[in-house]
């Protein structure tokens, strides 16, 4: 069985920041999963106009993507509780079928920290069959 994924960290803020960017290729890929990640037990912001997903033909022009149609299910905290370093901060689910090529992220949350956006790209146009093409320094098949 071939892996059917490519896991991508896309951006790492400064130890003392609020925001993060990353922008990310999707070519050949069907499904993205989003993550945003804290180092820190530290909550988002709540305001949702510092959670922004938009799209690229050529990663630099980007448009947001339309707020109906992510930020309908991104119920944010109205005080800033704090969310364990266990759990991703916030997560999303994009169906790559009819966008552009580059997906870009900005997460902020509500204490400085340093943040993390990693991507998960899955049902590929083809199979990944080694480390790189699978995201990683090391591949095993067991």
């Amino acid at each position: 069985m071939r892996q059917n994924s490519t896991f991508v960290i896309g951006g790492v803020s400064a130890t003392n920041a609020s925001q993060v960017t990353a922008s990310f290729d999707t070519r050949g890929y069907g499904f993205g999963r989003f993550l945003c990640f804290g180092i820190a037990n530290t909550g988002v912001s709540t305001t949702l106009a510092n959670h922004v997903l938009a799209e690229s033909d050529d990663n630099v022009s980007f448009s947001t993507i339309s707020t109906s149609s992510y930020q309908v299910g991104l119920t944010l905290p109205t005080a800033t509780a704090s969310i364990s370093t266990a759990l991703a901060k916030v997560v999303y689910d994009v169906d790559l079928r009819g966008r552009k090529r580059y997906i870009r992220v900005t997460f902020s949350t509500a204490a400085t920290t340093e943040s993390i956006i990693a991507a998960d790209l899955s049902e590929p146009s083809d199979g990944k069959a080694t480390a790189a093409e699978a995201g990683s320094a090391f591949f095993a098949q067991v």
